[in-house]
């Protein structure tokens, strides 16, 4: 038994090993016998005809008995042996039958040579040939045997043994102990043999456990490598294997195709002559050197970016990485190698990009001071007039108040101008502006712009004036409203830029292939434009020079929404300038088929006098009104406005009870707010157009919001006002939605206007004249509810219920519009949206500032 190691796999496989050896040997070793049994055989019948006659009798040779017992005896001593030997080999059974078998053979051939001494040498022989089988049991079988054969022998055929006829008794013990003698050293031999056997069985057992150990580390070698090689392989940098003196070693596919060499083309050649600028390529040595001086698993990757060629000479941006690596035998270095061109030209575009967003920002920062400038003076007039207007209500005379008026409604519309302005590009850059096809004089359009900017040309003293060129259309086909913004845009910048001289506007209509145009020419003889600026004036918030933003004001859109205009019209604009000398601002418009136009050699008579802006003479007597409206005051003021223009109006104060009332009786247009509880203004239109509703719905919101006309379209209305109400506005909206006579078109002007009035260091009064009786009762009912509403939307905030103070808010910022306090719809709308977004802390700071204007406001 092998136990010479404590791991119990290695015992098992040596014991193994040990068991097929030893039936290997025992098989072998039982052929063996096989053949010397068959010898032996032959040797006794061989030994009987040569020796018994003489031993026996001394008479002449013939056939003694003896020879046939060798013959037969034998015959049945081998058979056995050698059958089974034969059919049976390695088996223990089969190494007995043979001990047995072979100790007989010696007792045979000792019985037929007549105990001569000599045949005595064949039993140690035999013992040492059964000590082949290193198995001690068959010696011990074997020398019994040997043991009985003597004495049995030796006491009843003592000549047959000991070749006398009397022998001692104790004859046989002296062979038996010289046989013990021979088992002694036999058995010594066998163990020695046993114990080397089961040594190199277990060496074997080690061999082969290190072997699998060798063959599995060389697999996993194998399978690292391979996985390593798969992985530079399938990289998608470049990956180059270098030697200590920086000469190829490997190149993966990647830096085959980057560079164009190949492994075979490359082995053996400097990586830095191969591929790096002589430029760059010191940068790369030095790198290669502070590498290798470092110790193994102190360096770190040398980085370096720089540009590579590849075999063509294409020079490329690389970013390199550096790697050493400790070898047993040598030192050798792995490049990293990633192409960076795209990388490169994208920072260079993001650079570029923030640099432009840079100047956008700049650029809008000072549109932003300059809107803040432009909105804040015609702002200040307003309030600081209508300031006057309000403290001298009862001194000064008639034409002194109406200066006043005049003074404000000129810089309100000055200020609606800026505002539209800003919308109509809010408008362009959405995509949503748009453009309608009607035919219309160009006499008197350019007319009409040449009278309304008459007056401001002549306070700076220059002349404005416009000719023709040749033949122009009696009518052209584009959008009228539009070419009318575009020239006030372009003849009001040229005013505005022109110091002295004229402003010149020149008109000629071209017949080519591709159409009918109408080509018009804005000159003046003002600053001029820098020829460097020239491609610069047409982007939104850009002037030439931003000091003139300071000097002669302006937005700078104006240009950007004229050529957005005449891109919508598929027109041109296109500039030509002259600094100091002037500027001239060419726009070409396609102006349809003129095969049936009249064609005029001058401009026909045109009235050119001053534009007035006359209030509404609208009648809306017998116009039956449905107003919607959850605001008391809002509901009264429209009701007394509408009533004193002949129209009957009956209010409610929410959506539920509009369908009904519309359903249930005959009104020629409703008015709807939009944000009232119960069932909103969306909601009630929805719902009476899905029941069949015919009649106008006019939306009335607080909001000013883009989208919003869009929203209330969408619901059904027929028309849209903001809050504020204009009351003309109001008046023409009506009468445009019922068809009345002399309508003059659809005027739904959403525009919130940004007046403010906050006078917290004396009484704040209403804007509406409450000299009126009827119109003071309404605005002293609002007044008196103000502390109840700010009472609940501070029981709703305090409840952290925003929604329910969203709502009283809204209330409150359209009744204090309505009612003359804009500012406190103003503060209002802030609080607002402050309620909207959930934001306690600002609306709680809002809600105070109510709170101290509230004593202040009076009637």
């Amino acid at each position: 038994m092998i136990a010479r190691t404590d791991d119990v796999q290695i015992q098992s496989r040596a014991q193994e090993i040990l068991q097929q050896r030893e039936l290997h040997i025992y098989r072998r070793i039982d052929r063996m016998f096989a053949v010397l049994m068959i010898v032996q055989w032959v040797g006794a019948v061989g030994t009987a005809l040569c020796v018994s006659p003489q031993t026996w009798s001394g008479a002449k040779a013939t056939v003694h008995p003896h020879v046939w017992f060798a013959l037969i005896g034998g015959g049945i001593i081998s058979s056995l042996p050698v059958w089974m030997a034969w059919r049976m080999p390695g088996r223990t059974v089969t190494r007995y039958v043979i001990a047995v078998a072979q100790m007989l053979f010696s007792s045979l051939l000792v019985q037929v040579s007549g105990g001569r001494l000599e045949t005595h040498f064949h039993v140690f022989g035999s013992l040492a040939f059964l000590a082949a089988y290193r198995d001690w049991g068959i010696l011990m079988v074997a020398t019994a045997l040997v043991g009985a054969d003597h004495l049995i022998r030796g006491v009843f055929w003592p000549q047959s043994v000991f070749g006398v006829a009397i022998a001692d008794e104790w004859r046989w013990v002296e062979h038996t102990g010289w046989v013990l003698f021979e088992d002694l050293f036999l058995l010594i031999t066998i163990r020695k043999s046993t114990e080397e056997m089961e040594n190199n069985a277990l060496q074997t057992a080690l061999a082969e456990r290190h072997h699998e150990d060798l063959q599995r580390y060389s697999a996993q070698v194998h399978r690292s490598f391979e996985k390593e090689r798969s992985i530079i392989d399938g990289s998608l940098d470049a990956v180059v294997e270098l030697d200590a003196r920086g000469d190829v070693l490997n190149l993966n596919g990647p830096a085959e195709r980057l560079f164009g060499w190949t492994v075979q083309e490359a082995a053996g050649r400097r990586f830095d002559q191969l591929v790096i600028p002589e430029h760059d390529r010191q940068q790369y040595l030095e790198g290669l050197r502070e590498l290798s001086k470092t110790q193994a698993g102190q360096a770190s990757p040398q980085r370096f970016e720089m540009e590579c060629v590849d075999r063509n000479g294409r020079p490329f941006a690389v970013e390199l990485a550096i790697v050493l690596i400790h070898g047993s035998e040598e030192t050798t270095f792995c490049a990293f190698v990633r192409d960076i061109t795209d990388r490169k030209s994208h920072e260079l575009d993001m650079q570029r990009a923030m640099e432009e967003a840079e100047a956008a920002n700049r650029t809008k920062s000072e549109f932003l001071a300059n809107m803040s400038h432009e909105i804040r003076t015609p702002l200040n007039s307003i309030l600081g007039f209508a300031e006057l207007l309000v403290r001298n209500a009862d001194e000064g005379d008639e034409r002194t108040r109406r200066d006043y008026a005049d003074t404000i409604r000129t810089s309100a519309r000055h200020l609606l101008e800026l505002i539209n302005n800003v919308l109509d590009l809010s408008k362009i850059e959405a995509g949503k502006l748009q453009v309608e096809q009607a035919r219309f004089s160009p006499h008197q359009l350019i007319a009409e712009v040449v009278s309304l900017l008459r007056v401001r040309a002549v306070e700076k003293g220059i002349v404005l004036n416009y000719r023709w060129d040749g033949a122009i259309p009696e009518s052209v086909a584009t959008d009228p409203h539009r070419v009318r913004q575009l020239l006030l845009n372009l003849v009001g910048n040229a005013i505005k830029f022109t110091e002295q001289g004229s402003v010149m506007i020149v008109a000629r209509a071209e017949r080519e292939a591709d159409g009918c145009h109408l080509v018009l020419e804005v000159r003046d003889t003002g600053i001029g434009i820098d020829a460097k600026k020239l491609e610069d004036v047409f982007q939104p918030f850009v002037q030439a020079d931003s000091s003139m933003t300071r000097r002669y004001g302006g937005t700078g859109l104006g240009l950007t929404i004229c050529k957005n205009i005449v891109t919508a019209l598929g027109g041109e604009l296109s500039v030509a300038s002259e600094l100091g000398c002037g500027t001239t601002f060419t726009v070409r418009l396609a102006i349809g088929d003129l095969r049936h136009v009249r064609m005029l050699e001058s401009p026909p008579e045109t009235p050119t006098g001053d534009y007035v802006d006359v209030p509404t003479t609208a009648n809306l007597r017998g116009v039956r009104v449905l107003l919607a409206d959850d605001g008391e005051t809002n509901r009264k003021l429209i009701q007394v406005f509408l009533a004193r223009h002949g129209a009957e109006v009956q209010a409610v104060e929410n959506g539920e009870m509009a369908c009904r009332l519309a359903l249930a009786d005959e009104f020629d247009v409703v008015l709807m707010d939009m944000q009232m509880p119960q069932m909103d203004g969306y909601a009630a239109t929805r719902k009476l157009r899905s029941l069949g509703f015919e009649k106008p719905i006019i939306a009335l919101t607080a909001h000013a919001m883009k989208g919003d006309r869009e929203k209330c379209t969408y619901a059904g209305c027929s028309g849209y006002l903001s809050k504020p109400l204009n009351v003309d506005d109001l008046v023409r909206t009506i009468e445009a939605a019922i068809g009345a006579e002399g309508r003059r078109g659809l005027s739904v002007r959403g525009e919130k206007e940004l007046r403010i009035k906050r006078a917290l260091n004396g009484p704040i009064r209403s804007t509406l004249p409450t000299d009126d009786a009827m119109l003071r009762e309404i605005v002293a009912e609002f007044v008196d509810s103000i502390s109840a509403r700010l009472d609940a939307m501070e029981q709703a905030l305090a409840e952290e219920n925003y929604e329910e103070l969203q709502q009283h808010v809204h209330g409150l910022k359209g009744s204090g519009g309505t009612a003359g306090f804009l500012c406190l719809s103003e503060v209002s709308a802030e609080l607002e949206a402050c309620a909207t977004a959930g934001q306690g802390d600002q609306a709680a700071a809002l809600l105070n500032e109510l709170r101290e204007m509230e004593p202040l406001i009076v009637v």
